[in-house]
């Protein structure tokens, strides 16, 4: 079980919605290219002797992109409850109900949580038992997750034209639970990364905090 993640909100920005909908599909789309620059390498990590130089630096920039994608998800969550009043920190229950109804597994004795310390997000997500999932899989379903986002945020909010099958409120809430499917891929994707191909996670997290700061996008992060 991985340690609870935890991302800051960009205090030195002003995001909104449509804006971090942009980011989430910029991110994802580098995420995508150093995936798949990675993959002619991704066998001969596995085993430390085998280990190639040109495959640790595009392993490296595997965890950069994914804790870019993460981070999105946390200032778009940041946005949706100062903006429009959503509660995200309590919707955990109906998304792990959401991962069961789609028959996914995972270790349900152990506890979940989305929870707010300040100007940080904490993330704890289930790791997903799924077969033959990998980088590209998961790739993938960011991809797809993200689609539906979009969905909510245009269509069916009535964004391009056609008729509104959503109340605002409705469209919001169908939102937020697509940013947390994301952040649920996100996860499956931090597992791979640890346990396949021991990446440290909370030290890739510590050097992403830095990288927020040196383009000041926060300030005063820990």
């Amino acid at each position: 079980m991985l340690e609870p993640i935890y991302l800051p909100k960009l205090n030195n920005l002003t995001p909104t919605l449509d804006s971090t909908l942009f980011k989430i599909m910029e991110e994802a789309g580098e995420l995508a290219r150093a995936v798949l620059h990675f993959l002619p390498y991704e066998n001969t990590l596995v085993k430390e002797e085998d280990a190639s130089d040109q495959g640790t630096v595009l392993l490296t920039e595997v965890a950069g992109e994914l804790l870019d994608v993460a981070q999105t998800c946390v200032t778009m969550l940041f946005v949706m409850e100062e903006s429009y009043g959503i509660e995200v920190d309590t919707l955990i229950g109906q998304h792990l109900s959401k991962l069961e109804q789609k028959g996914y597994l995972f270790d349900n004795r152990l506890q979940y949580s989305i929870t707010t310390v300040g100007d940080f997000k904490y993330l704890k997500l289930p790791r997903l038992i799924l077969e033959e999932v990998s980088l590209l899989t998961t790739v993938c379903k960011i991809q797809e997750e993200i689609g539906e986002l979009t969905q909510y945020l245009g269509k069916r909010a009535g964004a391009s034209g056609e008729e509104a099958d959503l109340t605002k409120e409705a469209a919001l809430l169908g939102c937020a639970y697509e940013l947390l499917d994301v952040a649920q891929c996100c996860f499956t994707m931090m597992y791979i990364l640890a346990q396949k191909y021991h990446v440290n996670i909370q030290e890739l997290r510590k050097a992403h905090i830095e990288k927020l700061k040196r383009k000041g996008y926060c300030i005063d992060c820990p």
